[in-house]
């Protein structure tokens, strides 16, 4: 009989999340499990985050993220859960380095890895460098992973990635193959950290063969998860402000007033979580500071024919900014209907920073001005005033960079706000290894945290 009353007082608690991305929505639907009432507050007009998915005229668009690595366990889970059918995504990729076209595919057996030889030579793959960095990341391969439960933080030491190649003895040739795959992602190799970058080697390098993506796209998973989670969905209401009174947070204030809350989960990018949140104590203030976000840009365009050559999935341009492109419809077919299929341009860092103040036509004509420059051998790439829709996306902090010291900062920081605010949670992919896996995994674990937090109060 008393634990049916403990078990009334927490569904009658009421919990209010912060942001309705990929952390925001996880958490709201693991509190959902657990029958407690929440109020998910998103600013903008729909949830999803980079984790976003759109629907335009029968096709499924990837806003921001666009595939699962192997080691991402959570989503999986919860792909799982949902009902979301995952499949593997092979890449052929078509990269311009020296003047020329180079055509990778995923190794998959001893007859794949021969075919390879000849792109991976060209590319430096096949370098002493590349070799030895190879080596030292599957020495590792414990640590670097994307697992909601990876122990990375044990080899944060400070150091940068690109101190590290250097290190290595990785040639610039390699340097500029892997700048260009890396920062496209990751943001700046010089600023990003060793242990950041080694793991996504290891993730898209060494496990190629091992990406998986819902059949209609990553963004699937948002769609799932706001129709699962339970929540009562705020959308185009910010959160101004979280009071916090004697080392406790009483409310929410939006637009239209306060909002009472038992437990707060902060599940915003780190850059705003100190303008949210003002009153925070200065040691979680500082390690906030340590997170560093890369901007990006993604155009998607409907289209009624392939754009890239015959069996290319994408095409990069390590030696500039010209956008990556891709069809992610050969890999995903029903994220368009019959017939259709989408080029995706994307760009980041300083390019993505150029084209944030252009509106969606002028984004649209340079992107496909600097892809047309150098097209990839047989491409059909769309004119200026070509295509079924055109969608633009602007991301101003696309991409935690996952700093040297900031795993570090950040495992100090979880201790001390359980400490200095008994029911403030913070989500996000900075509170683990950056990327959808780490936001999905701070939001279940922020939710768990909850759950046990007014589980005590009901004793």
């Amino acid at each position: 009989m008393q634990q049916s009353k403990q078990s009334d007082h927490i569904k009658n608690d009421r919990v209010i999340i912060i942001g309705g991305g990929a952390a925001g929505l996880s958490a709201a639907y693991t509190l959902k499990k657990h029958g407690i009432r929440t109020i998910l507050l998103e600013a903008n007009d729909r949830v999803g985050g980079r984790l976003g998915g759109d629907r335009v005229d029968g096709f499924s668009l990837d806003e921001g993220a666009d595939f699962f690595c192997s080691s991402y366990d959570v989503a999986f889970r919860l792909c799982e859960e949902l009902g979301l059918p995952l499949i593997r995504s092979d890449m052929n990729l078509g990269w311009y380095r020296n003047g020329q076209w180079t055509l990778t595919t995923p190794i998959k057996s001893f007859r794949t890895a021969v075919q390879n030889l000849p792109a991976f030579w060209k590319l430096g793959l096949l370098s002493v460098g590349f070799l030895k960095l190879a080596k030292a990341v599957n020495a590792d391969s414990e640590y670097l992973n994307f697992a909601g439960d990876s122990r990375l933080v044990e080899l944060d030491t400070g150091e940068n990635a690109g101190a590290y190649m250097a290190k290595m003895g990785v040639p610039e040739s390699l340097r500029t193959t892997l700048r260009g795959f890396l920062e496209m992602t990751m943001g700046e190799v010089e600023q990003m950290g060793a242990a950041y970058m080694r793991t996504y080697l290891a993730e898209m390098l060494l496990k190629a063969d091992q990406i998986y993506v819902p059949e209609k796209g990553a963004g699937e998973l948002t769609h799932a998860l706001a129709n699962a989670c339970g929540a009562e969905i705020r959308i185009s209401t910010p959160a101004r402000s979280v009071v916090i009174l004697d080392g406790v947070v009483t409310s929410v204030t939006v637009d239209d007033g306060p909002i009472e809350a038992d437990a707060v989960i902060c599940a915003v990018p780190a850059t705003k979580v100190p303008e949210i949140i003002p009153d925070l104590p200065n040691g979680i203030r500082n390690a906030l500071g340590t997170v560093k976000y890369s901007r990006g840009c993604r155009v998607v365009i409907g289209l009624d024919h392939r754009p890239l050559p015959p069996g290319w999935h994408g095409a990069l341009y390590p030696e500039d900014d010209t956008p990556l492109l891709l069809d992610r419809s050969i890999n995903l077919p029903a994220c368009a209907p019959s017939g259709k299929c989408t080029l995706d341009l994307l760009v980041g860092r300083d390019r993505a920073e150029e084209l944030f103040p252009l509106d969606d036509k002028e984004i649209k004509r340079r992107l496909l001005a600097d892809a047309r420059r150098i097209p990839p051998p047989g491409s059909r790439l769309p004119d200026d005033d070509e295509g079924l829709f055109t969608r633009v996306y602007r991301w101003p902090e696309a991409v935690c960079m996952g700093l040297p010291g900031m795993f570090k900062a950040i495992a100090e920081m979880r201790l001390q706000l359980n400490r200095d605010v008994k029911n403030l949670f913070l989500a996000g992919d900075y509170m683990r290894v950056p990327s959808v896996n780490g936001a999905l995994a701070s939001g279940v674990d922020a939710a768990e945290e909850v759950v046990e937090l007014l589980a005590s109060r009901s004793t």
